[in-house]
């Protein structure tokens, strides 16, 4: 028998090792009724065989594998959904979230050339918010041709209903009817607030709306022609730096004839802030009820004062991520 440590027989023994065909290999060269020019054609076209193999997958991997990711439209690499959950960074919560709807936009004269606007924005979703959005009011006139566009932005928080207003915005011509457009936002913008999250207790106690001895139209700078006003109760149990309030005036049909916002600053927990918002035009009707809704960003950290020298975290209402 001739010796069996030849280069070819090494050459092909290692990669058959790492393939699994050892046993067949050693069946094949330990025949003994096999002779040498025969066992050593068979190591031949095996070698070449494997290289060939080889050289397929090698080409397979190059041009026409793809490996795995969080983009390719298919459920792998142990994701809980397409492209989501399991290694990948957007949560499959996200992949359902719904954009903010815009439930009314109105633009309502101002005085001569400038109107105010205001519309009412819902976001359904129950625990993810938006640190950020942006909007565009848009103003057409009687022939529907758009004549005015006020972009702007804020934030919305999960589950809830606010008011967005644009004061003293200009306009040549008379709008008669104005929309308001919501940019659409990356999936990776939303931030997912506490399962058990609820709005902070703060409300708006001792309402009051009145009109100044000046109305109808002799306003000055220093007086007005209507003002609404209230206190701000704070019952969290955090201090906040800024609260937002918006009014909104309407007649007795329920329309609305005017609208108004303002800022309180240095809002501390369980106390209270007296607010108020002047009208220095002529209101379009007669005031029938008043709407007033406060609120407070709470995905900005600025947004909570410093207590001993640290800030203050709104931790249960903090960002947060879910798989």
């Amino acid at each position: 028998m001739e010796p069996r440590g030849d280069v070819a027989w090494l050459f092909f023994f290692i990669p058959s090792r790492l393939a699994g065909w050892d046993l067949f290999f050693i069946r094949i060269v330990y025949n003994t009724n096999m002779d040498y020019r025969r066992r050593k054609q068979i190591i031949i076209v095996s070698i070449l065989a494997l290289i060939f193999v080889l050289l397929g997958i090698g080409a397979y991997y190059k041009w026409f594998y793809q490996a795995s990711t969080c983009f390719d439209n298919k459920q792998n690499q142990k994701e809980q959904g397409v492209d989501c959950g399991g290694p990948c960074s957007l949560s499959c919560e996200l992949l359902t979230v719904r954009k903010p709807q815009v439930e009314w936009a109105k633009a309502v004269f101002l005085k001569d050339g400038f109107y105010d606007l205001a519309a009412k924005v819902s976001n359904t979703n129950p625990n993810y918010g938006l640190s950020k959005f942006n909007y565009t009011f848009k103003l057409f006139d009687a022939q529907n041709n758009l004549i005015v566009q006020k972009q702007g932005s804020n934030f919305i928080l999960p589950n809830q209903s606010k008011y967005i207003i644009e004061a003293n915005v200009a306009s040549d011509k008379k709008p008669v009817k104005a929309e308001m457009a919501i940019d659409n936002s990356a999936k990776t913008d939303w931030q997912r607030l506490a399962d058990n999250f609820e709005t902070p207790d703060i409300y708006i106690h001792d309402k009051q709306f009145k009109y100044l001895d000046n109305q109808p139209g002799q306003a000055t700078p220093q007086a007005g022609t209507a003002q609404a006003s209230g206190i701000i109760k704070n019952n969290s149990n955090f201090d906040f730096d800024k609260i937002a309030v918006a009014v909104i005036l309407f007649d007795d049909s329920k329309n609305i004839i005017g609208m108004n916002r303002t800022e309180v600053y240095t809002v501390p927990a369980g106390q209270d802030r007296y607010f108020s918002a002047l009208w220095f035009s002529p209101l379009a009707g007669e005031v029938s009820s008043v709407d007033m809704a406060a609120d407070t960003n709470l995905f900005s950290d600025s947004n909570f004062m410093k207590r001993f020298g640290t800030q203050e975290k709104f931790q249960q209402y903090g960002p947060a991520t879910s798989n």
